[in-house]
């Protein structure tokens, strides 16, 4: 083969490799197999930390209370056949804690709960894209460490700020409607359910429970 043949052959094995790239880059936003990430934004309802103390007979319920706070996550996904997508999200809330009650008895309680959580997410979306406006609804589950922090009881400021961490099982359920604003781009209002255990075994210590809390989230979406 000549110089000129395989200069030619080479070039039509470019371009046919060019042609399929482009083909790739331009599948329609949503097709199987394409994926997306972003970023969330979120406003952390007032929440609610029920646990038990082991330590009375029999066991007191302990319920503490947490006001708005904030948190914010990434993720990436992947659209599946069928109106599915999955997700991997990085997630971190932050609330002020506000009171306490036990025993029949209430008190104000300052510190705070922060949560950090690696969660797997599965969505299905309603399929209505005609109207632009995508309803969907999804769950998920994850690992999440959380962090109660209390430093005021009463008003009594403690010496020192009492702090209690561990991973734990996370879950939550989602609700939302999705809005494409340009090109590969949505902006999402989203509902979210989120509970997580806290404490160590009851087999070791003498607090468990779990914090549950609501979250609007608006997130942006780039493909």
């Amino acid at each position: 083969m000549t110089r000129t043949a395989t200069t030619m052959t080479l070039a039509a094995a470019a371009l046919s490799l060019a042609g399929a790239a482009a083909s790739a880059d331009a599948a329609p936003e949503g097709a199987p197999g394409s994926a997306y990430t972003g970023l969330r934004g979120s406003l952390a309802f007032e929440g609610s930390i029920s646990a038990r103390d082991e330590a009375t007979t029999p066991p007191t319920k302990v319920k503490a209370g947490a006001d708005t706070g904030g948190g914010a996550s990434a993720y990436w996904g992947w659209h599946l056949p069928y109106n599915f997508k999955a997700e991997l999200e990085l997630l971190y809330r932050y609330q002020p804690l506000s009171d306490i009650s036990a025993a029949g008895s209430s008190a104000s309680l300052g510190g705070y709960a922060q949560t950090f959580a690696p969660m797997a997410n599965l969505y299905w979306t309603l399929p209505l894209s005609d109207i632009g406006v995508t309803p969907f609804v999804g769950g998920g589950v994850g690992y999440a460490w959380n962090e109660l922090g209390i430093d005021n009881v009463a008003g009594v400021a403690l010496p020192a700020t009492v702090h209690n961490d561990d991973w734990r099982f996370a879950y939550n359920l989602m609700a939302g409607l999705s809005v494409p604003v340009g090109h590969g781009t949505r902006l999402t209002g989203m509902y979210r359910w989120l509970r997580e255990d806290i404490g160590s075994s009851c087999a070791t210590t003498s607090f468990c429970g779990a914090h549950a809390a609501d979250r609007v989230m608006v997130k942006g979406e780039w493909r």
